[in-house]
């Protein structure tokens, strides 16, 4: 089974670090993603946009409707994804199980029922 891991953090206390604190965060992730990467069950991984990039779409009237934003709001959003095949013991390798706390980062584990690749 695959696993689809967001990765959280808080907005606002990430926006209130320096440059330089930022690039340090960075580089305390380095070897939880080597670890990570290590486990042989790591798929894919990405980083995402800021939030306010972010549009979605949702019906109205029977026409899909482009809106700005997050989906949902909130000062912790997701900013990095994993696609793993071991849920929790991978998961938890991942630097936003193990570092950041005063940014408010986290790991949201999801089983995804239906898995398919293309090209």
């Amino acid at each position: 089974m695959k696993y689809l891991c967001l990765c959280y953090y808080d907005t606002g206390a990430f926006a209130g670090l320096t440059a330089n604190a930022q690039q340090a965060t960075g580089e305390a992730c380095q070897p939880h993603d080597t670890a990570l990467k290590a486990t042989g069950q790591l798929f894919a991984q990405g980083s995402m946009s800021l939030p306010e990039s972010w549009v979605y779409f949702v019906l109205k009237d029977g026409k899909p409707v482009l809106s700005k934003g997050p989906y949902l709001s909130g000062n912790r959003q997701a900013r990095a994804f994993l696609l793993i095949e071991a849920a929790q013991r991978v998961a938890s390798r991942h630097a936003a199980a193990n570092f950041g706390e005063h940014l408010g980062f986290a790991v949201e584990v999801r089983a995804c029922e239906m898995f398919e690749t293309f090209g």
